[in-house]
């Protein structure tokens, strides 16, 4: 039977993860937040215990991610003189299809440096490179129309044209899919302004600090009601643990001011949150041991994606996308522990992931 056909769009990079062996966490405080800070002996020499050269960037993660589970799957994205060619050749091992990856000489390819910490968490020293210059021009469109699904990630250059681009693309073919990551420059203009490629999105990913820019409204902690009666959206305590923030407000947002069929948002090791407009599902992490968390994001999302995709609930695709990010968080990088559609079957039948459930009012 013929798989579905899906495009990853966004960037790419080449990654380097160093855990350096002296260093230190900072917490640092003004009357407004508190930060915490990585700290290394200013004008020493640190020492290296491990470096782990892999791949990132959200079209390449992406399409690792659809390709593992099964699908047929077109990258686009843009590479440059350095590291490119390590990224091409790792797409292509993984059965990705490379034919649309643009070059450029202007730039390296995107690179990072990720530090990783005794805690577990990472900073990344990142360079755009070639992923500034991947413009709308680069888009192979008529190929694009032949897709089943799209998936947009967020882009590094601050250009509107490639959303608008497949907006086009989605109002001239209904029959196409779009899953949708924004990037900074969407998040900041708002929904008002992304309403009609939010009407033709099926999923939306973003984060709860990022859902809460988007649609202008902020998140509540679980079961704590608002000062506002207009603006009160109140959860049953029962339904979200008490680490878990309330965004049902955030979800009645995007569902009463856009016609996106499906929201999610996640809140790293406080579990994930989606509704399809009638419903308000909550799904925790699973208990895990962290070696990593880049690339948990990607990996949720397109392991949600690929439920959806493969005709499952809304419940389960939450319950892909949580496998998906667990063992991705247990590797270095964001593509060595992402996971085949018979590996995640096997996990679903050995983990026991509660999802709860309520309505959306």
């Amino acid at each position: 039977m013929k798989q579905p056909k899906i495009f990853t769009i966004g960037g790419a990079t080449f990654d380097m993860f160093i855990r350096a062996h002296d260093h230190g966490i900072m917490e640092f405080k003004t009357a407004q937040e508190t930060h915490d800070w990585l700290c290394l002996e200013h004008g020493g020499k640190v020492k290296i215990d491990e470096v782990h050269e892999t791949f990132g960037g959200g079209a390449t993660n992406t399409g690792v991610a659809f390709a593992r589970m099964g699908f047929e799957v077109s990258t686009v994205v843009k590479v440059g003189s350095e590291y490119g060619d390590k990224v091409i050749d790792n797409l292509k091992k993984e059965g990705v299809d490379t034919r649309f990856i643009k070059h450029t000489s202007r730039d390296k390819t995107a690179f990072s440096t990720i530090l990783n910490t005794f805690e577990g968490d990472r900073t990344v020293l990142a360079y755009s490179g070639a992923n500034q210059y991947f413009t709308v021009k680069d888009l192979p469109l008529k190929d694009i129309k032949e897709a089943d699904w799209i998936f947009l990630n967020h882009l590094t250059a601050e250009d509107n044209n490639i959303p608008r681009a497949i907006l086009r693309i989605l109002k001239e073919n209904p029959h196409i899919k779009l899953a949708w990551n924004p990037g900074k420059e969407q998040l900041k203009q708002g929904i008002r302004k992304w309403k009609s490629l939010l009407d033709h999105t099926e999923i939306l990913f973003v984060n709860k600090e990022e859902a809460s820019l988007f649609a202008r409204t902020p998140y509540k902690p679980a079961g704590i009601k608002s000062e506002d009666p207009k603006r009160h959206n109140h959860l049953p305590r029962s339904f979200l643990p008490p680490y878990a923030d309330d965004v049902s407000e955030i979800m009645y947002q995007f569902f009463s001011k856009t016609d996106v069929k499906q929201v999610v948002i996640t809140d790293s090791k406080n579990g994930a949150q989606a509704s399809d407009g009638r419903h308000l599902y909550f799904c925790p992490v699973v208990l895990h041991k962290l070696v990593d968390a880049t690339g948990a994001g990607d990996a949720f999302a397109s392991g949600f994606t690929s439920a959806i995709i493969l005709g499952e609930s809304l419940k389960n695709a939450l319950k892909y996308g949580t496998l998906n990010a667990h063992n991705v968080i247990n590797y270095y990088g964001a593509q060595a522990g992402l996971l085949t559609r018979e590996q995640i079957g096997k996990k679903l039948k050995q983990l026991d992931i509660c999802v709860e459930s309520t309505k959306l009012n």
